[in-house]
C-alpha cells in the first residue's frame, strides 16, 4: 500500500503515514457509500487483513495464554456461520464435518491439557487420567457427530418442508446490488474477460437494469422482482415504429444475478434458469435460487423502438404523478451549479427533446478516460471542471441535469453490442464493452435513450443523431499506473489503490511536498501514543507495583509471602517452572532444586520460610523473613543473569501479570 515510501525499504516515513492515512480515508468513504456485495477496493482488502490478524491473535491469546475453552472457537465459528449463510451451497456436509471435527479436537485436547497442567491427578494416574478423558471425549464427540450428520437426515420427517424458511419471508420486494458499482472494474481490470455471447440478427445495447434511485451518492434500483417465465408486462410507449428482435444469450462470467437483453424485453421464449422481472425498470434477474447468472442460457424477444425527431418534439411535457415521484427526485446536497449549468446549456431549446440533445452534445465535447485522478471536493463539479471521465460520470451527471430541468430520467447499465465472431450473427461481449447511458421519459412514448459519452453510439437510434460506435480495443494501457478514483456522486467503483507521490517531481509543487511530522493526523498520533504507553509504561508499572508491594509488607509474614511471589514469578520466566495446585511449597522446591540452572539451596530455603510462616503464624518470623528475602533476591538475580533483557521486557508486557494472584 505504501511501497517505495520507506527509508532503507523498511523504516516508515511521514510520506508512508500520509499514504496510509489516505487509504483509511478512502476506505471510510467507500464503506459509507457501497452496498453489499462490495467491490474489493484496496482499503477493504487491507481492513480484511488486519481483521484476520486480529482474529488469529485473539484466538491464540485465548487458547494458549488464557487457556479458555469456548472463546477461542468463536472467531472461526463466526466465519463458518457467515460462509454457510452466504455460501454457494457446495460441500455443505463435507465442510460441516471438517469444522465439527476441528472443534471436537480442540475441546478435548484443551480440557486434557488444562487438567494435566494443573496436576489434579494422583501420581499413579498421571498418564491414565488424561488418556481416559481423551478417549471418552473423542468417543462421545464422534458418536454425536455421526448421529447428527448421518442419522439425523435419515429420521422420519427430515425431508419435510421447513416450519420456518428463513431465507424467504414471502416479501416479493428484492433489493439487489446495483451493477453500477462494477462498471470501472470491468472496464479496467476485466477489459478482456468474456462476459457473455449473444446471437441475434440486430445488434443493440444489451441492457441489465434501469437505475431509478439516486441515494447516498450513487445510483441504484429498488423494487418488486416477480417470477416470470413467459410474457413480460413491461412499460411500452405508443410509437408505431416497433421491431421484434430475438436474442439467444449464453452467460459466461457476468459475475452477478442480472440477465441482459435489448430494451424493451417483451417475452422469454425459453430459459434454463428461473427469472424474476421488474416491470417498472424493465430489469431481469435470476431467481433467489441461483447465486449468479453465470452459465445461464436463454432466448428472449425484445421490442426495439425507433423514435423520430418529429414525434419526440411533439411529445407532451406532462409527467404522470407516479413517474414524477420516482424519476424527478434530486438529492438534497446537489449543488446549485448543476441546476444553473443545465439551464445555461439548454438556453434556446424549445422542446424537451431539444434540451436533451443540447445536454448530450455538450457532454460529447468532453474527453473519455477510465483513469481519473483523486476526487477532491464535490465530484460532480470536479467532473464539470476537468471535462474528463467515463460512462459513469457522463450518464449520471446527464440524468441529474435532466431531472433538474423537469425531465424524468434514470441511468441504464449494460453493454454495447460487442465484437462480431466467426459465427453468423454471434457477438462476443467483453468487460471493456461495459457501458452506462441515460434514459429520459417522454409522455406516451416511454423511455428514450440518449448517448452523452464520447466515442459511443447505440445502433438504430437515429434520434440521437450519433453514428453507432463502441470500444473495440482494450481501453487501458497496461504500462500506466492506476490512480485513486472515488466518485460518490456516480457510485462506488473499484479503487486501484492510493496515489503515491512521485519523488522526482518539483519539491515545491503541492502534490509532492513532503508532509512534516507536525501535520500527522491526530487519530494516528493517539494510536501511536497508546502503543508507546503500553510498550513503555506497562513494564514501568509492573516494577512500581513490585516496589509498592514490598513497601506495604510491614509484618514478617507479609514480607515472606511477597518474597515467595516475586521469586516464583522469576522462576516461571527464567526456568519455566510453575507450582502445580497439588504440590506443597516444599515439594515444588524439591522439584525445582533438581534443575541444573536453578539455585536449589535458595529455593529450598525460601520454601521452608514460607511453610513456617503459613503454619506457625505465632512464631517469631523475623529471622525467616530475612532469609526469605535473601533467597528471593538470589533467585531473581540468577534469572536476570540467564534470561536476556528483551525476554524479561516481553514478559513485563503480559497484562495478566498485573492481575494474577498467587
Amino acid at each position: 500500500y505504501a511501497s517505495g515510501t520507506q527509508r532503507l525499504g523498511v523504516v516508515p516515513t511521514t510520506t508512508t503515514l500520509d499514504v496510509l492515512q489516505q487509504l483509511i480515508s478512502e476506505g471510510t468513504a467507500e464503506f459509507q457509500s457501497q452496498r453489499a456485495p462490495v467491490e474489493s477496493v484496496p482499503a477493504f482488502i487491507g481492513a480484511s487483513v488486519v481483521a484476520a490478524w486480529l482474529m488469529a491473535f485473539l484466538t491464540e491469546w485465548g487458547a494458549l495464554r488464557l487457556r479458555l475453552a469456548f472463546e477461542p472457537v468463536m472467531p472461526a465459528a463466526l466465519l463458518f456461520v457467515f460462509a454457510s449463510i452466504l455460501g454457494s451451497g457446495s460441500f455443505q456436509y463435507q465442510s460441516t464435518i471438517v469444522f465439527a471435527i476441528a472443534v471436537l479436537y480442540w475441546t478435548v485436547t484443551q480440557r486434557v491439557t488444562n487438567l494435566a497442567s494443573e496436576g489434579v491427578w494422583l501420581l499413579a494416574d498421571a498418564k491414565r487420567g488424561p488418556r481416559g478423558i481423551a478417549l471418552s471425549g473423542f468417543g462421545i464427540g464422534f458418536a454425536a457427530l455421526v448421529a447428527g450428520l448421518f442419522l439425523g437426515p435419515a429420521l422420519p420427517g427430515a425431508d419435510a418442508e421447513e416450519l420456518y424458511y428463513w431465507r424467504d419471508r414471502g416479501d416479493p420486494t428484492r433489493y439487489v446490488i446495483s451493477p453500477y458499482v462494477s462498471i470501472q472494474n470491468q472496464l479496467v481490470e476485466q477489459s478482456d474477460v468474456v462476459m457473455f455471447t449473444v446471437v441475434t440478427d440486430r445488434p443493440s445495447y444489451w441492457r441489465l437494469a434501469g437505475l431509478d434511485t439516486y441515494e447516498d451518492g450513487f445510483w441504484q434500483t429498488k423494487g418488486k422482482f416477480e417470477p416470470e417465465s413467459g410474457r413480460l408486462p413491461g412499460l411500452q410507449g405508443a410509437t408505431e415504429n416497433w421491431e421484434t428482435v430475438r436474442q439467444e444469450f449464453t452467460i459466461e462470467a457476468l459475475g452477478g444475478i442480472w440477465l441482459p437483453a435489448a430494451f424493451t424485453p417483451s417475452k422469454i421464449v425459453e430459459s434454463d434458469v428461473e427469472a424474476t422481472w421488474n416491470s417498472e425498470t424493465s430489469s431481469l434477474t435470476v431467481s433467489s435460487d441461483y447465486a449468479t447468472s453465470d452459465g445461464a442460457t436463454y432466448v428472449i424477444e425484445s421490442k426495439l423502438a425507433s423514435f423520430s425527431p418529429a414525434e419526440l418534439n411533439a411529445a407532451s411535457t406532462e409527467v404522470p404523478p407516479d413517474i414524477a415521484e420516482r424519476y424527478l427526485a434530486l438529492p438534497d446536497d446537489l449543488t446549485n451549479r448543476v441546476v444553473s449549468e443545465a439551464r445555461e446549456i439548454t438556453v434556446g431549446a424549445s422542446t424537451r427533446y431539444e434540451q436533451m440533445l443540447a445536454l448530450q452534445n455538450y457532454f460529447r465535447s468532453f474527453d473519455y478516460n477510465t483513469r481519473l485522478g483523486p476526487r477532491v471536493g464535490d465530484p460532480i463539479e470536479q467532473f464539470l471542471d476537468e471535462r474528463v471521465g467515463f460512462c459513469q460520470q457522463f450518464s449520471g451527471t446527464f440524468a441529474l441535469m435532466a431531472r433538474a430541468l423537469g425531465a424524468p430520467a434514470r441511468v441504464a447499465v449494460g453493454f454495447t453490442w460487442g465484437e462480431k465472431t466467426e459465427n453468423e450473427n454471434e457477438y462476443r461481449v467483453r468487460g471493456r464493452h461495459t457501458h452506462a447511458w441515460p434514459e429520459v421519459w417522454f409522455d406516451e412514448l416511454g423511455w428514450v435513450a440518449f448517448e452523452p459519452t464520447p466515442g459511443r453510439g447505440a445502433p438504430g437510434t437515429s434520434h440521437t443523431q450519433i453514428a453507432q460506435a463502441q470500444d473495440a480495443e482494450p481501453a487501458v494501457d497496461e504500462s500506466s499506473t492506476p490512480s485513486t478514483t472515488i466518485d460518490p456522486a456516480d457510485g462506488p467503483v473499484n479503487n486501484p489503490g492510493p496515489t503515491i507521490p512521485d519523488f522526482e517531481e518539483d519539491p515545491a509543487s503541492p502534490a509532492s511536498a513532503p508532509v512534516s511530522g507536525t501535520e500527522l493526523p491526530w487519530r494516528l498520533l493517539v494510536v501511536l501514543g497508546v502503543i508507546l504507553a503500553y510498550f513503555g509504561g506497562l513494564p514501568v508499572l509492573r516494577r512500581l507495583r513490585r516496589l509498592s508491594t514490598r513497601r506495604r509488607a510491614k509484618t514478617p509474614t507479609k514480607k515472606i509471602e511477597v518474597a515467595w511471589t516475586h521469586a516464583t514469578e522469576a522462576m516461571e520466566l527464567g526456568f519455566n517452572l510453575r507450582r502445580q495446585e497439588s504440590e506443597t511449597r516444599t515439594e515444588f522446591a524439591n522439584r525445582a532444586a533438581r534443575k541444573r540452572r536453578v539455585p536449589g539451596e535458595a529455593v529450598c530455603q525460601l520454601a521452608r520460610a514460607t511453610t513456617v510462616a503459613r503454619y506457625s503464624p505465632r512464631h517469631d518470623l523475623s529471622q525467616e523473613a530475612s532469609s526469605a528475602q535473601e533467597a528471593s533476591s538470589e533467585i531473581i538475580q540468577s534469572v536476570r543473569r540467564q534470561v536476556p533483557a528483551w525476554r524479561r521486557w516481553a514478559d513485563d508486557l503480559d497484562p495478566r501479570r498485573l492481575i494474577r494472584s498467587r
